[in-house]
C-alpha cells in the first residue's frame, strides 16, 4: 500500500520547504533544483518532473528546470557508477563487470520506477475514489446545505407568523381588555342608572303615598264640607216647615188677624224666598264640590292644589215676629 511506502504529500512538501528554508536566502536556481530532485527521488521515491520541482521551488522557467535535472541525472549516473579495482583482473573484464552493475542498477531503478508507477496509479484510482466521495460529499452538503436553507426559510415564517400570531393574540388581549374596562363602565353605569331608578320610584312612590293621602284628606273635608252644607240645607227646610206650621196655626186661630197675619206671611214669604236664594247657592255650591271632588279621584297624575277655604255655613232661623193675639 501507499501508506506504508510513501509518506503523504502533506509530510513531503513540509520536508522539502524546511529543507529549501536551510539554504541561503541569495541561493541560485540550480542549487534549489539539484536539492528538491535529490530529497524527492532519493529520500520519499517520488520522480522529480520539471513540474514538481517548480511547483516547490517556484524560481525559474520549465525549460532552465529540465536542463538542471539532466545535470542532475547524469551527476547522479556518475556518482552510482561501480569502479573494481582489481589489477590480476583484465580491463576489459572489468569493465564489462561494472557495466553490468550498472545496468543491474538501471533495471532495479526502472523496477522501482516501475512500482512508483503502479503506486501512483493506485493513488491515482485511490484520488479519484476520494474525489468521488468528496463530490458526493459536496453533493449531500449542497443538499443539506439547501435543506438547511429551505428549513431556514421555514422557520423564519414559522417564527414571523408566530410573531404575527403574538401580536393578534396582544391585540385581542387588549381589546378584551378594553370590552372589559367598557362592560366594567356600562356596569357601574347601569347600576348606578338602576340604584338612581330606585330611589326615583322610592321617592315617586311617597310622594304618590303623600299624594294619595292628602287627597284622602281633601275628600274627607269635601264630604265635611257636603255633609255640613246637607245640614244647613236641612235646618233651612225645617225653618220652612215651622213657619209654614206656625203661619196655619196663626191662621186658623187668629181670623181677627187675617191682615196682620198677612202682613206676617208676606214677610215669611219674603224670607222664604231669601231662604230659598240661599238654598239654591249653596246646592250650587255643593255641586260644584262634587264636581271638583270627582276631578281630583280621577286624576292619574296627583297635583297638589291649594285647599279652598270656605267660611262654613251657619245655620239659620226664620225670623219670626211674635205679636201678641190679645
Amino acid at each position: 500500500m501507499q501508506s506504508k511506502n510513501l509518506k503523504s504529500e502533506e509530510e513531503v512538501r513540509l520536508a522539502v520547504e524546511a529543507a529549501i528554508g536551510r539554504l541561503p536566502a541569495h541561493a541560485p536556481r540550480k542549487e534549489k533544483t539539484r536539492l528538491v530532485a535529490n530529497l524527492l527521488f532519493l529520500e520519499h521515491g517520488i520522480y522529480p518532473s520539471a513540474k514538481v520541482v517548480l511547483d516547490y521551488t517556484h524560481q525559474g522557467s520549465l525549460t532552465d528546470i529540465n536542463k538542471d535535472l539532466r545535470e542532475f541525472w547524469a551527476e547522479l549516473r556518475d556518482k552510482l557508477r561501480v569502479n573494481i579495482n582489481a589489477p590480476f583482473l583484465p580491463q576489459g573484464l572489468t569493465d564489462a563487470f561494472a557495466d553490468g552493475l550498472v545496468k543491474i542498477w538501471d533495471l532495479a531503478l526502472g523496477q522501482a520506477h516501475a512500482e512508483l508507477d503502479g503506486l501512483r496509479q493506485q493513488a491515482a484510482e485511490q484520488v479519484a475514489l476520494a474525489q468521488a466521495d468528496a463530490f458526493e460529499a459536496s453533493r449531500l452538503l449542497k443538499e443539506e446545505q439547501e435543506r438547511r436553507s429551505t428549513a431556514e426559510a421555514d422557520l423564519r415564517v414559522e417564527r414571523e407568523n408566530r410573531e404575527a400570531a403574538e401580536r393578534r393574540v396582544d391585540a385581542q388581549a387588549a381589546e378584551i381588555a378594553g370590552l372589559r374596562e367598557s362592560l366594567e363602565h356600562w356596569q357601574r353605569q347601569s347600576a348606578g342608572e338602576a340604584q338612581a331608578r330606585k330611589d326615583a320610584e322610592e321617592r315617586f312612590s311617597r310622594e304618590l303615598e303623600a299624594e294619595r293621602a292628602q287627597r284622602t284628606h281633601e275628600s274627607e273635608r269635601f264630604n265635611g264640607e257636603i255633609r255640613f252644607v246637607k245640614l244647613q240645607i236641612e235646618t233651612a227646610r225645617s225653618g220652612e216647615r215651622e213657619a209654614r206650621e206656625l203661619l196655619k196655626a196663626m191662621s186658623e186661630s187668629k181670623d181677627l188677624e187675617v191682615s196682620t197675619y198677612r202682613q206676617r206671611l208676606s214677610s215669611a214669604e219674603e224670607t222664604l224666598g231669601s231662604v230659598r236664594i240661599e238654598l239654591a247657592q249653596v246646592q250650587g255650591r255643593a255641586q260644584a264640590l262634587e264636581r271638583q271632588l270627582n276631578v281630583v279621584k280621577e286624576r292619574e297624575i296627583p297635583v297638589v292644589q291649594k285647599p279652598v277655604t270656605r267660611a262654613p255655613l251657619k245655620p239659620f232661623k226664620v225670623p219670626v215676629k211674635r205679636r201678641s193675639l190679645k
